[in-house]
C-alpha cells in the first residue's frame, strides 16, 4: 500500500471519527461530544457516577447555556434547565411523547405498549381520561369524605404502633420502644389508601404484612439508580448479565406487583363485581370489560399497567417525599417549632390535622414544598419525545428528540431562587405568612402532569403535619442522619434509618 493511500485512508478515518464525536442535527444547542456506546453519558458518569444527572449543570456552566444537547447512547437529547424552558416543554403538545419502543417500557408490560407512563398518543389520553374520571369518584383528584375518613383511620393506626407498641412480628420490624424505621413505618399508611380507590377495600392492621409484601416489590422495583437504568435502556443487551446494574431487580419488583393486582383480579373481582356496594377503580374496570362497555383498547393487561401506573409513585414516591422532609426539619429545629407551634394553635392536640386545615397551616405546607423543591425526587423529570420537527428557542428540534426536563437544576437554580442550597419555607410566603405563587413542578406540568398530585398532596400533607404534630423528633447515633444519605433509583430515596419519636407532652 502506498504512503498516501495510507495518508488518505487515515485522514478519511479520522474525519469519520470527527463527524461521530461533533455532529449533531440541524443547529443544535451546545453541549459535550458524542463518545462510541453510550454516547455523552459517559462524561456524565465520569462527573458523578452516582447522580449522573448533577454533571449537566457543569456543562450549563461551561457553555453559559440553559439549554444543552448530548448523546445518550444513539438517543439525540436536548436538556432543559430553566424555569421558563422547562414550563415550555411540558405544556408545548410537541412533546408530549414517550419512547414507546423503550426497551424498559416494553419489558415491563409482556412486551406491549401498555399503562400511562411509557405510552403516547391516543391510547395513553383514553386510558388516563378513563381512570382519572373514574378514580375521582373513588377519593382520587377530589374530595371524598369516605376516603378521608379510611385515611385518618389509617393515621390513627400509625400513630398508636408508634406510641403504644407492636402487635405482630411484621411490626416490629419498623418500630423498637422509641425508635422508628423510616420509611418503611409509612408504607402500609400509603399502600392501604391508593389500594382502597383501587380496589373499594382496606387491609386491617392484622394483615399489613402483605401491604408490606406489595411496599417490598415496589422498593425492588426502584433499584439500580440512574446508571443502570441508563446502561440497560441504552444497551439492552447488558440485561442478559445475571443481576448487572439491578436490572433483574427492576424485573422482579414490577413483576410482582403485576402478581400482587392479578391474585386481586383472580380471587376476589367476582365478589366485588357481584357486591354493588365495592366501589373502587379496577372493579369498575372489570365491570366495563364483562358487559362489553369497554372494549378495543382496553383489557385486562391495560388494567393492570394503569394500576401498576397510579400504585407505584403512591407507595414509594410519597414516603420518600416525607423522609426527605422529616429530616429537613430535623436538621432546621427552628422550622420545626414553628410548624409545631402552628398546628398547636390553629389544630391542637386533641385532633389530627385535617386537609379543611390547610389552609390554615401555612407555614406547614411551605416546609413541605420547600423539602420538596430542595430535594427533587424525580430530578430529571419523566422523559418526553418530540412528535414532529419543531423549535425551542431558536433551536432545531427534531422529531423523536428525547426532551428531559431537569427538574432539579430548575428547583436550585440561584439564578431564580435566590439561595438556593437553603432550606427556608418562607420563600413561599408573603410578609403577612400567606402563601404566594408555588413556581415549583415537583409533578409535572401541562397534559402529561402526575394524574395523582392532589391526591398525594393530599395524602404527604396529612403524614407530615400529623407525625410533626404528635411527636418530636431526634436522629440516633450511627444512624443515616445526613441529607447526602440517599440512593438513586426511580426516585431519589432517602436511606433507610431508624429516628428517635418521642410523644410530645
Amino acid at each position: 500500500m502506498s504512503p498516501l493511500l495510507i495518508i488518505v485512508t487515515a485522514l478519511l478515518v479520522l474525519y469519520a471519527c470527527y463527524n461521530f464525536v461533533t455532529s449533531k442535527p440541524g443547529k443544535a444547542p451546545p453541549g459535550p461530544v458524542r463518545l462510541p456506546l453510550w454516547g455523552s453519558y459517559w462524561l456524565l458518569l465520569w462527573g458523578n457516577y452516582k447522580f449522573p444527572h448533577n454533571t449537566i449543570r457543569y456543562y450549563v456552566k461551561k457553555y453559559k447555556s440553559k439549554i444543552i444537547s448530548l448523546w445518550m447512547g444513539n438517543y439525540y437529547t436536548v436538556v432543559v434547565n430553566d424555569y421558563e424552558t422547562v414550563k415550555e416543554v411540558l405544556t408545548r403538545k410537541e412533546f408530549d411523547g414517550r419512547d414507546t419502543n423503550s426497551f424498559m417500557g416494553l419489558t415491563r408490560s409482556w412486551g406491549k405498549t401498555l399503562g400511562i407512563f411509557f405510552n403516547d398518543g391516543e391510547e395513553w389520553q383514553e386510558q388516563r381520561r378513563f381512570a382519572l374520571r373514574n378514580m375521582r369518584d373513588f377519593g382520587f383528584g377530589r374530595r371524598h369524605g369516605g376516603l378521608e375518613s379510611q385515611f385518618e383511620e389509617e393515621l390513627r393506626i400509625l400513630v398508636d404502633t408508634i406510641k403504644n407498641g407492636t402487635i405482630n412480628e411484621s411490626e416490629k420490624g419498623v418500630v423498637n420502644g422509641d425508635l422508628v424505621y423510616f420509611p418503611n413505618i409509612l408504607y402500609p399508611s400509603c399502600a392501604n389508601v391508593i389500594w382502597a380507590v383501587l380496589t373499594g377495600e382496606r387491609f386491617d392492621r392484622e394483615h399489613h404484612d402483605e401491604l408490606r409484601e406489595l411496599c417490598m416489590y415496589a422498593s425492588m422495583f426502584q433499584k439500580g439508580g440512574e446508571t443502570s437504568v441508563g446502561a440497560v435502556a441504552m444497551t439492552p443487551w447488558l440485561s442478559h448479565f445475571r443481576n448487572l446494574f439491578g436490572f433483574r431487580d427492576w424485573v422482579e419488583g414490577h413483576q410482582g406487583m403485576i402478581r400482587f393486582i392479578k391474585r386481586y383480579i383472580d380471587e376476589r373481582s367476582e365478589a366485588a363485581l357481584a357486591n354493588k356496594s365495592i366501589e373502587g377503580f379496577i372493579p369498575e374496570y372489570l365491570n366495563g370489560l364483562k358487559e362489553g362497555t369497554l372494549s378495543g383498547e382496553y383489557s385486562e393487561q391495560q388494567l393492570v399497567m394503569v394500576a401498576v401506573d397510579f400504585m407505584f409513585p403512591a407507595i414509594s414516591a410519597v414516603p420518600s417525599v416525607i423522609v426527605h422532609a422529616y429530616k429537613y426539619m430535623m436538621h432546621n429545629p427552628e422550622a420545626m417549632k414553628k410548624a409545631q407551634a402552628e398546628l398547636d394553635h390553629v389544630v391542637g392536640r386533641e385532633r389530627f390535622p385535617e386537609w379543611n386545615d390547610r389552609k390554615n397551616l401555612p407555614y406547614t405546607e411551605a416546609a413541605l414544598r420547600e423539602a420538596m423543591r430542595m430535594e427533587t425526587l424525580t430530578p430529571m423529570g419523566v422523559l418526553h419525545r418530540c412528535v414532529e420537527n419543531t423549535t425551542l428557542r431558536g433551536y432545531d428540534i427534531p422529531v423523536n428528540t428525547v426532551m428531559i426536563t431537569n427538574l432539579a437544576a430548575m428547583h436550585n437554580d440561584p439564578d431564580f431562587w435566590g439561595d438556593p442550597e437553603n432550606f427556608r419555607p418562607e420563600r413561599f410566603l408573603d410578609k403577612n405568612g400567606q402563601p404566594v405563587k408555588d413556581f415549583t413542578l415537583p409533578f409535572g406540568l401541562g397534559r402529561r402532569v402526575c394524574g395523582g398530585e392532589t391526591f398525594a398532596r393530599f395524602v404527604m400533607f396529612e403524614l407530615f403535619a400529623t407525625l410533626i404534630q404528635q411527636f418530636n423528633f431526634s436522629f440516633v447515633e450511627g444512624q443515616p442522619t445526613s441529607m447526602e444519605d440517599k440512593y438513586p433509583g426511580l426516585i431519589v430515596q432517602p436511606t433507610r434509618t431508624w429516628i428517635r419519636l418521642t410523644p410530645r407532652n
